[in-house]
């Protein structure tokens, strides 16, 4: 009889420490943070990480004592720094094959309102401890591409361009600066994945997102998709 009362005790202690959003109530969190944001994908390898801003707001409901259910409207910095060189062959309008060494140097700037829709699972034993996960929609804001690009190119034997090789012969160099706007696509969906804390209603968050879309939509568009890793800073209000 002690045993099972002292079992009852111990759950009924487990569910209150693990409860952050207690069963039908509502609560809402403002949060502010940084993106470390990427691309993933390209032919190229050429994107780089850099640090951007994010901001907004989640609404949460308590379906039972370790699980809640999240709504969030979040304005969201994203992109990539544009950082590298690589090799390809060039085919100009009158069929002709041409070797072309590019080097690529600039910035992806694009921002997002994102919809994340998440599950949060408390976890027993660690008061304020969760696992997140679910969907995520991104709606482009804006996006701009600025990048300086040196190309150097050279005509291509008759006899094939199967390698890529340096051969006798004369060499042209072009350098172009350019700003295109309207580069990625306006629907962005992926899985946000993440862990949050919290102490006495801050909340610390930390998610990393693998969108699912490729956001290119320039005229020669790669495999790219939107990468990053957030963390950010909240307060709960228990409505």
């Amino acid at each position: 009889m002690k045993k099972h009362l002292l079992l009852a005790a111990f759950v009924c202690c487990v569910a209150s420490v693990s409860a952050q959003n207690p069963k039908g109530t509502f609560s809402i969190k403002p949060m502010a943070g940084i993106n470390v944001t990427g691309l993933s994908g390209g032919i190229h390898d050429i994107y780089d990480y850099k640090v951007r801003f994010t901001a907004g707001l989640e609404a949460e409901y308590g379906m039972n004592d370790w699980m809640g259910v999240s709504l969030g409207v979040i304005y969201s910095q994203q992109g990539a720094d544009v950082d590298g060189s690589f090799r390809t062959v060039i085919t100009d309008t009158q069929g002709k094959n041409y070797f072309a060494l590019i080097r690529m140097d600039g910035k992806l700037h694009s921002e997002y309102i994102n919809i994340p829709l998440l599950a949060n699972f408390y976890i027993p034993f660690v008061k304020g401890l969760s696992v997140k996960t679910g969907v995520q929609f991104g709606f482009l804001v804006s996006s701009k591409l600025e990048a300086t690009t040196v190309a150097a190119t050279q005509e291509a034997p008759d006899y094939g361009t199967d390698q890529l090789s340096v051969y006798d012969g004369h060499v042209e160099y072009s350098v172009v600066n350019s700003k295109s706007t309207d580069v990625c696509k306006s629907v962005d969906m992926g899985i946000p994945v993440g862990l949050s804390y919290e102490y006495k209603n801050v909340v610390l968050d930390a998610r990393y997102y693998f969108g699912l879309t490729k956001i290119d939509r320039t005229e020669y568009p790669e495999d790219c998709r939107n990468r990053y890793f957030s963390v950010t800073l909240g307060y709960r209000f228990h409505l």
